[in-house]
């Protein structure tokens, strides 16, 4: 219940937080003119399970023009926007972007996006589709020792146990528990330690970071795509260049701490990508990329559709030859689909209902790095998941909580707009709900519909000036829930 409580009260601040940070800022819904340019100042407060609370700015301009036949571009002409953002779990991404749809009149939409990254505690649980959840939160919590914490006596006795029934010290339950030399020992063995095993504390301390590295990664996006003549088919190609740097947390010890870091799961499992922690060197995965899409949403409402399919099929190679350190490929298949909900009768209140569904298949060929093994592109930028969680995949795990060589997903999303004010400089409000399901696996041959994984919840999305979106959810699954702030829909 106080976990519900919490996460409610988040919920409930974000929402006030962000509506007073935007008053200033947004704009009637209302189609620009012809040839102008709009700035917006968005600062970005935010929230996420996986990095924390999210603050920072982005500046963002936005061209709109008409083209040579004298229609105006949809979206827009140009954006660009530059952004400084920051967690208080660490999390960094300093971004620049600039989105041309028509590049020089050339004909074809260009974009670039470069940024510094820094995740201080990205997550690995390891590879597969079964994990011991309930085991992840206990280790992470100093109730169960792993790795080098595993006494080599049987604790009979936890400290906590002691506490309670004698009345000692009440911090005596988090520093020791009593193995079984203490019937052999007997006081003596307490205080020569021989009879003592590690309690909660020292446990917690050591191995709170046993599913985190530290993983730094500055990035620069270039991709060029256009449709094939007036149809709703494009073809899309692309570079993208990533040098990350990983470093473990083994050895370590954290700000008011007073036990260092044991081995963590990097540590003790050395996975393929390894090599960057153990040289301590910066390791490049550059990708050549090529897809083919079609899209047949109103352009004019890209970034919020309420009718239309968007499918893509997406090629990334890694390799000696794009200067990469590794080498390895993924194909990704994408079908988003949006379709109003009895238009007629709804549209006659004024308000919208669109029901949408996203479903994801990838498939990854030769050896990834783990830090890279999760990541599921297309070629929407913004659009890329970390695994099956987080806020762009499984929405009740966190990122990477399910990871392989073959990922699938589907989300599927109710989304009810039922005001359209111009309180706070202009907004239209969307009541959401969500239900997300995947799984991995090896290959597919060993991929099912056995093991699913399973997540749903509530969410509200705030639209200002129709291509800044805000949406705020909190998914549930059967042990855990995720709740987010980002500026973007899922999907």
């Amino acid at each position: 219940m106080m976990q519900r409580l919490r996460s409610f009260a988040i919920f409930v601040a974000l929402l006030v937080l962000v509506a007073g940070g935007g008053s200033l800022l947004a704009q009637p819904n209302e189609p620009p003119p012809a040839k102008r340019w709009t700035f917006t100042p968005l600062p970005l407060p935010s929230y996420n399970d996986d990095i924390g609370f999210i603050y920072g700015l982005r500046g963002t301009f936005v061209f709109y023009d008409v083209n040579a036949q004298g229609e105006p571009y949809k979206p827009y002409q140009m954006e660009i926007w530059a952004q400084y953002l920051a967690s208080t779990k660490g999390y960094e991404d300093h971004a620049f972007s600039v989105d041309m749809v028509d590049f020089f009149d050339l004909g074809f939409r260009v974009k670039l996006r470069g940024g510094y990254s820094r995740t201080l505690n990205a997550q690995y649980y390891g590879v597969g589709n079964y994990q011991d959840i309930q085991r992840i939160g206990r280790i992470r919590r100093g109730e169960t020792p792993v790795g080098d914490n595993v006494p080599r006596q049987r604790t009979i006795i936890q400290g906590a146990d002691l506490t309670e029934e004698y009345g000692l010290h009440h911090k005596l339950g988090d520093e020791i528990n009593l193995n079984e030399n203490v019937l052999f020992g007997g006081p003596a063995a307490v205080l020569n330690q021989t009879a003592l095993n590690p309690g909660r504390r020292i446990l917690r301390e050591r191995q709170d970071k046993y599913y985190n590295y530290d993983r730094v990664r500055p990035y620069l996006e270039l991709s060029a795509e256009d449709w094939f003549g007036s149809s709703n088919f494009k073809w899309f190609v692309g570079f993208r260049g990533q040098r990350f740097r990983i470093n473990s947390y083994y050895g370590g010890r954290e700000d008011g701490q007073a036990e260092y870091n044991s081995p963590t799961l990097i540590d003790v499992e050395q996975p393929y990508g390894y090599d960057a922690v153990r040289d301590n060197k910066p390791r490049f995965v550059n990708g050549a990329r090529v897809a083919l899409a079609y899209d047949s949403r109103p352009r004019e409402r890209e970034p919020n559709p309420n009718e239309g399919i968007f499918t893509d099929l997406h090629y990334e190679g890694v390799g000696h030859g794009t200067g990469s350190d590794y080498s390895f490929q993924r194909v990704t298949y994408t079908w988003r689909q949006y379709i109003e909900v009895l238009p007629s009768i709804i549209n006659s209140w004024g308000h919208e209902a669109v029901f949408a569904y996203r479903l994801i298949g990838q498939q990854t060929f030769g050896d990834v790095p783990f830090w890279e093994a999760g990541r599921i592109y297309n070629m929407n930028p913004n659009e890329g998941a970390e695994g099956l969680g987080g806020s762009s995949g499984i929405r009740g795990y966190p990122s990477n909580q399910f990871v392989d060589k073959t990922m699938a997903l589907g989300n599927f999303e109710g989304r009810y707009n039922f005001a359209r004010t111009q309180f706070l400089g202009g907004m239209d409000i969307q009541l959401m709900y969500f239900y997300d399901i995947g799984r991995v696996a090896p290959s597919w041959r060993e991929w099912d519909l056995h093991g699913l994984h399973k997540a749903w919840g509530p969410g509200i999305g705030l639209v200002w000036k129709k291509t800044t979106i805000v949406t705020i959810f909190q998914g549930r699954s059967q042990y855990e829930s995720f709740t987010a702030l980002k500026l973007s829909h899922m999907f």
